[in-house]
């Protein structure tokens, strides 16, 4: 199985559904479909930019996805619960009731059992669906890596308790918490207009000053409810916080970053890099990887990044790299121990054309290298919102 670009998958067969990324049951194509030129297309238009496909060249390569079919499933059905409760309440100026949020608990523990059993670096995510359900699906993404990387961080050094001192007790409880938090932390977006949303070009600075509301309407919604923590909440609030102060609403810096905060400001732009939006094309996982390496100790707690970076892959199985000597190859699989040097497939020299194609373990093979993504600009751009 291998990821490939919607524009150059017709006549492929289809290695997974496509779903259009709504609470839905019926894809837009079915797996071990041919995609037609006219289906490619109607991807296409659709905001769908990816695909997964089974060919030879992919053969034997698995692709992990980061949450099994049911429970994302659920987790779509207890977050369009709250969403669809959301927009009436902020009209009325009310927070959002029990009966909206009462799913969101069971929701989080299950994606945490999930996360605890799953291999760190080889996960994906398969719900390669179109813009239009880039909020619902961003939220479940966000929470999957949020946990992944608070568990990590959390077995390594301890969760922060309430008096601020490092602790190993509780952290199964503390996990699930910060998933409820995950899970709502755009509920606020909801208070904004379609069109701003929606936009295809950069915000004015009256526009920009409106998105930067939505943390707060968010924590306006949850801010009375006893089924989200008070460290929840503070996910909602504070995932805009940047390390060195520059972020919103209340331009907390270092340590006065709640700690869940900090973990979903990762998990958040990282999702949003690699996601496909209406006014920002998917960039590639490793492009989302070098931009949350980049901006440890300046947008991000370098704690939080060195266990991003010890649990998530730069290219992941399936993705199509390019080696520092011009050569085209295919990630097979990751090895845990060396995540950015990943076994891979050789199936292009470097003019572009066609060779045998042989497997490699980058590990073994000091003298070559996987060429490295840029990091993508934050400041004033839609990751930033």
């Amino acid at each position: 199985m291998r990821l490939v670009a919607t524009r150059r998958a017709a006549g492929l067969q289809l290695a997974q559904d496509v779903w259009d990324g709504r609470p839905s049951s019926v894809p837009l194509v079915r797996a071990g479909a041919k995609l037609t030129p006219e289906w490619s297309e109607a991807l296409l238009s659709a905001g769908v930019h990816a695909v997964f496909i089974e060919d030879e060249l992919s053969k034997g390569i698995e692709v992990e996805p980061a949450l099994s079919a049911s429970v994302r499933a659920e987790a779509q059905r207890g977050i369009s619960q709250a969403f669809k409760a959301a927009p009436a309440a902020l009209e009325r100026g009310e927070p959002l009731g029990d009966q909206a949020l009462g799913q969101l608990e069971s929701v989080a523990r299950l994606i945490a059992e999930q996360v605890s059993r799953a291999r760190d670096a080889v996960v994906a995510f398969s719900d390669l669906g179109c813009a239009d359900a880039y909020t619902l699906q961003h939220s479940i993404n966000v929470t999957v890596i949020g946990l992944l990387v608070a568990r990590r961080l959390f077995n390594d050094i301890g969760r922060l308790d309430g008096l601020s001192r490092r602790s190993f007790e509780r952290v199964d409880d503390a996990i699930v918490r910060l998933g409820v938090g995950l899970l709502l932390h755009d509920i606020g977006k909801l208070a904004l207009p379609k069109q701003l949303l929606e936009r295809n070009g950069p915000l004015d600075a009256e526009e920009w000053e409106l998105m930067r509301q939505h943390t707060l309407w968010g924590y306006g919604l949850v801010s009375q409810s006893r089924l989200i923590s008070y460290h929840g909440k503070a996910v909602i609030r504070s995932h805009h916080e940047r390390w060195d102060g520059s972020g919103y609403p209340d331009g907390l810096a270092r340590e006065r970053i709640p700690e869940f905060a900090r973990i979903a400001a990762v998990a958040d732009v990282y999702d949003a890099i690699t996601s496909e939006r209406h006014h920002q094309r998917a960039a590639s996982h490793a492009a989302g990887h070098a931009t949350i390496v980049a901006g440890s100790g300046t947008q991000f707690d370098p704690q939080v990044v060195d266990a991003f970076r010890r649990v998530i892959a730069p290219y992941p199985p399936g993705t199509e790299v390019a080696l520092r000597d011009g050569r085209r190859a295919l990630v097979v699989s990751v090895p845990e121990t060396s995540l950015h040097r990943p076994e891979v497939r050789i199936f292009a020299a470097r003019d572009g054309e066609p060779i045998e194609p042989v497997d490699v373990q980058l590990a073994e093979r000091p003298e070559l290298s996987i060429a490295p993504a840029a990091p993508v600009a934050l400041a004033g751009t839609a990751y930033a919102a």
